[in-house]
C-alpha cells in the first residue's frame, strides 16, 4: 500500500499554520482550545467564514485529529511538527543560556560557527589592527545590516581615490544601516546621515555612538539580564507594560512573531527601559531589535515573506552574541584613543538638507538611493518601527512613507506631485508611456507609470537640493540599479546624469559596480556608480 504523502506545514496559508500554533500550544497545556481564543489572538471574528474555514482545512490536511467541541489530538505523524512547536513556545520550561552573565557567545556561535572567539576577556594585541581591517570586518557596521548595503570597503575606497581628510565633510543622503557614516567616523571624517524612516536614522545615530563606558554597560547588561532569566519562566503571572503588543495590529505582529517570540522580546524591553543611560539603553534596544528580526518568521527575497515552520535560532542566544558582539567591537575602538569626529544623522528627507546644511560646504556626498522597484522599505522595517515606539498606528507609518522617495506604488499619495519636475525630460516621460502601454488592458501595474515619473520627480529634487551645498569641484556619488518594469527597460543611471547635467553639475559619468539578475525578467541588469562633479 502507497502511504499517502503528508502537506508540509510550509505549504499551509498563513492563518492556517497561525491556528495550529494556537492549538498544538492548548494540547500541550493539557487545555481546550476555544474560538474565543483563537478569535482574539488572529483578530477575526467568531463568525467569520475565513476563519472557520482555516480551522476545518487543519483536519482535512491531517494536522488534527477532532474539533473545537470535543477537543483534539495529534496524529501520530505530526509529532514531530508539535515537539517543535512546543520547543519554541514553551518559555516556562524552556533553559535559557546563561553565557550572557560572563558576557561569553552562547553556544550557537561556536556551534553555527559564527564566530572563533567565545569570550571578550582575552589580552587580544591590537598594535597590528588597523581602522581598514576593522571597517573591512564589519566592526560597528554588523550590529545592524541592511538588505540593500553597499559593502563596507566601498567607503573606504573612495575617501582614499578622492583624497578625503579629517577636514572634509562627507553627506550621505539616504543614511539606511549607517554604512557611510560608520566608515567616514572610522577615518575619522566628519559626515551627516538623512533618512526619512526614524528606526534608520536611530540605527546610524546608535552605530555611531562609540562613547560608551563600558563597566556601566557591563554592569546594566548583568542586571536587565539576570532579571529576564529570573522573570521569563513566570511571565504569566507577571503585571508588565504589554507595550507594542498593544499597538502593532494583532494580524501583522503575528505574521512577525511566534506567540513565545513575542512574550520574549516584550519581557526584555521592559528591562531595558529600566537603563537611565540613554547610550547604553539605545545600544540594547537595537540589539534586542535585531535579535527579534533575526528570530522572526520574516524572510527578504527581496520582498517581505513568512515562513513560521522554518527553523530560526533562539531570540535570548541572538540577543547575547549581539550584546557580546557590540561590547567586544567598543573595546576595540576604545583601545585606539581616538578622538573620533562627530556624526550627525537627521531623521528628515534630504530633500530638507538645506535646513541644517551650509551652502557651499559638503566635499563629498556618496549613496545608495532606493530604486524604483517597488519595495516599500516600511514594510521591512515595520516590526522594529512598532517595537521601538516610531509608530502606534498605520497613520504613523503613513506619515513616514510620504516623506520617502517614491520608488513604490506604496509611497504614492493623492497630494505626490514631484513628477511636474521631470516632464521636460523626454526620455522619463517615453519610459512612462512605454510602461503604460503593457499595463493598461490589466487589473495591475496601472500605478507604475505614475511611479516612474514621482521616482525620477523626487531624485531630481535631491540633486538639485544638494548641488549650492556642495564646494566647487565636490563630487555626488550614487550606486544605483538599472531597472526593468513590466518588460521595460529603464536606465537609471543615464537618466540621473541626464538630470544633473540640466541642473548645472559640470561633470556626470558612470563606472560599472557590479551586474545583478533581474529577478522578473531574464536579463542582466548593471549596477553602476553615478558620479557627478559640481
Amino acid at each position: 500500500m502507497i502511504k499517502e504523502k503528508l502537506i508540509s506545514p510550509n505549504k499551509l496559508p498563513f492563518l492556517q499554520s497561525q491556528i495550529l500554533q494556537i492549538i498544538y500550544i492548548d494540547i500541550s497545556l493539557n487545555q481546550k482550545t476555544s474560538l474565543e481564543n483563537i478569535y482574539k489572538v488572529t483578530d477575526y471574528k467568531p463568525n467569520s467564514k475565513i476563519l472557520n474555514d482555516a480551522i476545518k482545512a487543519l483536519n482535512t490536511k491531517k494536522f488534527l485529529i477532532g474539533d473545537l467541541d470535543k477537543g483534539y489530538a495529534i496524529p501520530e505523524e505530526r509529532l514531530g511538527l508539535f515537539n517543535s512547536i512546543i520547543k519554541k513556545n514553551d518559555y516556562v520550561h524552556k533553559i535559557y543560556s546563561e553565557n550572557i552573565l560572563s558576557l561569553e557567545y552562547s553556544n550557537r556561535r561556536r556551534k553555527n560557527k559564527l564566530h572563533n572567539k567565545t569570550t571578550l576577556f582575552n589580552n587580544d594585541n591590537h598594535s597590528n589592527s588597523t581602522i581598514s581591517q576593522y571597517n573591512n570586518g564589519g566592526i560597528c557596521h554588523r550590529w545592524y545590516n541592511y538588505l540593500e548595503d553597499f559593502p563596507y570597503y566601498l567607503i573606504e575606497e573612495k575617501i582614499k581615490e578622492y583624497g578625503l581628510n579629517e577636514s572634509s565633510l562627507i553627506v550621505e543622503p539616504f543614511a539606511g544601516s549607517g554604512t557611510t557614516n560608520v566608515s567616514s567616523k572610522m577615518f575619522n571624517i566628519r559626515s551627516y546621515g538623512f533618512d526619512a524612516n526614524p528606526l534608520m536614522a536611530f540605527i546610524s545615530e546608535v552605530k555611531t555612538n562609540w562613547d560608551i563606558d563600558l563597566t556601566t554597560f557591563k554592569k546594566e547588561v548583568l542586571r536587565i539580564s539576570k532579571k529576564f532569566l529570573k522573570d521569563i519562566h513566570h511571565f504569566d503571572t507577571l503585571n508588565i507594560d504589554k507595550d507594542f503588543l498593544d499597538k502593532m495590529p494583532k494580524k501583522e505582529l503575528n505574521q512577525w512573531l511566534s506567540l513565545g517570540l513575542q512574550k520574549e522580546v516584550v519581557l526584555l524591553k521592559n528591562h531595558i527601559k529600566t537603563i537611565k543611560n540613554k547610550g547604553i539603553r539605545k545600544l540594547l534596544l537595537l540589539s534586542m531589535s535585531r535579535s527579534a528580526l533575526d528570530a522572526s518568521f520574516v524572510a527578504f527575497c527581496p520582498g517581505t515573506t513568512f515562513y513560521p515552520f522554518r527553523d530560526k535560532d533562539e531570540f535570548w542566544d541572538i540577543f547575547t552574541d549581539k550584546v557580546v558582539e557590540v561590547y567586544n567591537d567598543l573595546i576595540k575602538l576604545q583601545q585606539l584613543n581616538i578622538d573620533f569626529k562627530d556624526v550627525q544623522i537627521i531623521n528628515d528627507s534630504c530633500l530638507n538638507a538645506s535646513k541644517y546644511i551650509e551652502q557651499k560646504s559638503i566635499d563629498f556626498l556618496v549613496t545608495s538611493p532606493p530604486y524604483p522597484n517597488d519595495l516599500e522599505y516600511t514594510r521591512q522595517t515595520r516590526l522594529e518601527l512598532y517595537l521601538l515606539d516610531f509608530v502606534e498606528n498605520m497613520d504613523d507609518v503613513q506619515q513616514i512613507k510620504r516623506k520617502m522617495v517614491k520608488g513604490s506604488t506604496k509611497l504614492i499619495y493623492k497630494e505626490s506631485n514631484s513628477a511636474e519636475h521631470i516632464k521636460k525630460f523626454k526620455s522619463v516621460m517615453e519610459i512612462s508611456d512605454l510602461i503604460y502601454e503593457q499595463t493598461k488592458d490589466k487589473n495591475w501595474g496601472f500605478d507604475y507609470p505614475r511611479m516612474v515619473r514621482e521616482y525620477f520627480g523626487d531624485m531630481y529634487l535631491c540633486l538639485k537640493e544638494f548641488l549650492p551645498l556642495m564646494k566647487e569641484d565636490g563630487h555626488f556619488l550614487l550606486v544605483v540599479g538599472d531597472q526593468t518594469i513590466k518588460g521595460v527597460y529603464i536606465p537609471v543611471c543615464d537618466i540621473l546624469i541626464e538630470m544633473a547635467n540640466k541642473l548645472g553639475y559640470s561633470e556626470g559619468k558612470k563606472e560599472l559596480f557590479r551586474i545583478r539578475r533581474s529577478t522578473g525578467h531574464n536579463v542582466d541588469l548593471p549596477e553602476e556608480i553615478v558620479i557627478l562633479k559640481k
